[in-house]
């Protein structure tokens, strides 16, 4: 699996929020590091299709998310620091029913959630609430 983001930009009239941002991404968990207004939610917003960029393009193998549809969402996860109504779930929980709404069988969803907790240093604090968790946590 190879995620491609190719020359993205995003423009709100005169502002660029983000400017030809081209990365390729294989399997992993990788965090956006900037300052204020740098354009990471801009960014993340797109890769998640919440945006529409103004030019460039998003593909998963070599396909646009739009080709992929609905297909490009079961492969994708994404938490964002400040999301609301999820906030009374513990990190475990959360995980276990993105998994669930992903199609994952319990076995899997069990095995990939306590792989991925250890992975982001969250596996010690899985079962507080998240919104317990400070902005990095999170």
């Amino acid at each position: 699996m190879k995620l491609q983001l190719q020359h993205l930009r995003k423009q709100y009239g005169s502002k660029c929020a983000v400017d030809d941002v081209s990365i390729h991404l294989k399997p992993g968990v990788y965090g956006l590091l900037g300052a204020n207004g740098a354009g990471k939610t801009t960014l993340m917003r797109m890769i998640c299709g919440v945006l529409k960029p103004t030019s460039g393009s998003i593909r998963l193998d070599g396909k646009t998310i739009q080709e992929l549809g609905e297909r490009y969402y079961t492969r994708l996860g994404y938490m964002p620091q400040d999301f609301g109504f999820y906030s009374d779930f513990t990190a475990r929980e959360f995980m276990l029913y993105m998994a669930a709404v992903k199609g994952l069988d319990k076995k899997q969803a069990k095995e990939q959630t306590e792989h991925l907790l250890k992975s982001v240093n969250l596996h010690n604090t899985a079962d507080k609430k998240i919104k317990s968790y400070s902005g990095g946590m999170k």
